[in-house]
């Protein structure tokens, strides 16, 4: 007869398993971003050299999908047409037209993704309040209703 294993080991075995399997997935994508390391410097860093310290407050660079991501957070942009936007993405223009925006005007921002054939661009791009060029203008207003609950037991 087979003995009936406890809940709670089997909660932690599925765990360690789970936790290993991670691991293995992380050692996967390091050692293919390595592979990808000199392809992805030689062929993008150019577009990266003039970044100011001032606005450009985050760049790393993930594995998560099948493909690297680099991202890029530029903050306190005078606007949207900043020299340092722009020719990140004339720069990136050259290797694809794949570029997608987003934009979040609450926050003054535009998010940009540009896919490359090798690599992944997110540009997170933010202007300083009190822009000469930019602002957030109102264009309305917007009412949800939205349902509540409480429980209530018998």
């Amino acid at each position: 007869m087979k003995r009936k294993v406890n809940p709670l080991i089997q909660a932690i075995n599925r765990s360690i398993e789970s936790s290993k399997n991670e691991g293995h997935a992380l050692i996967t994508r390091a050692k293919k971003l390595e592979e990808q390391r000199m392809i992805i410097r030689a062929k993008y860093q150019e577009g990266f050299k003039n970044l100011s310290e001032e606005t450009a407050t985050t760049l790393y660079v993930t594995t998560n999908g099948y493909i690297p991501t680099v991202h890029l957070t530029l903050r306190e942009l005078d606007g949207f047409k900043d020299q340092q936007l722009t020719q990140l993405l004339e720069y990136f223009m050259q290797y694809t037209d794949k570029i997608e925006e987003r934009e979040w005007a609450q926050y003054l921002n535009k998010d940009y993704t540009i896919s490359c054939d090798d690599v992944r661009i997110s540009i997170s791009a933010y202007v300083r309040d009190g822009s000469p060029t930019c602002r957030k203008v109102a264009t309305g207003t917007k009412y949800e209703e939205i349902t509540t609950y409480k429980i209530v037991c018998d």
